[in-house]
């Protein structure tokens, strides 16, 4: 977790339109206000701030823009901040105890639209995507989009699937028609 923290600390935020930025600011005071909400809501119910937890200052040309702190928040899967989603720079972290209790954290959530393993142990990558109930689980990445890839959750997850050429099917009859053109009589016709 060392490693993780000081990786987060180093986090440039800044102006979107410059290459070096690696956060933009949210899109308005109400999203803040929110995220702020829900570190409030995680601190009441026990969890603890590792990094971060507070609206960003950066100074400049961005004085006063809608920043928010990376933040990480160590708790259990109970709490709100690990079962609603937040859509902020905030990072929920638990333990567990073997691979049966992993999975079944990552599935004890009304959600099941994205996830990601990290590991390098390959029968392991394999055994936890199949496990893990989400629509799309990246391994050892995460928030890659290959255009042709298969778009849809699990559970109340997944607005947009509509959209995957793979769903056309579903609106689809396949049809067969073969035809020949010959005037004569084909084999026992």
């Amino acid at each position: 977790m060392e490693r993780c923290l000081a990786r987060i600390a180093l986090i440039r935020q800044g102006n979107p339109l410059d290459p070096s930025t690696m956060i933009g600011p949210q899109v308005s005071i109400q999203q803040i206000d929110k995220i702020a909400s829900y570190i409030d809501i995680g601190r009441q119910e026990g969890a603890e701030c590792l990094i971060g937890g507070n609206r960003a200052e950066i100074g400049g040309e961005c004085d006063g823009g809608y920043y928010f702190e990376p933040t990480v928040l160590k708790g259990h899967n109970k709490m709100r901040v690990f079962q609603e989603e937040i859509f902020g720079p905030v990072l929920a972290v638990t333990t567990f105890k073997d691979e049966a209790d992993a999975i079944e954290i990552a599935n004890d959530t009304l959600y099941g639209l994205g996830a990601g393993v990290w590991t390098r142990n390959g029968n392991l990558a394999y055994r936890m995507g199949r496990a893990i109930k989400a629509g799309r689980v990246w391994t050892n990445c995460y928030h890659l989009y290959p255009a042709g890839a298969a778009f849809g959750g699990y559970k109340i997850s997944g607005v947009g699937r509509e959209n995957h050429q793979m769903m056309l099917e579903h609106y689809s009859q396949t049809k067969n028609l073969l035809v020949s053109y010959s005037t004569k009589p084909l084999g026992f016709f």
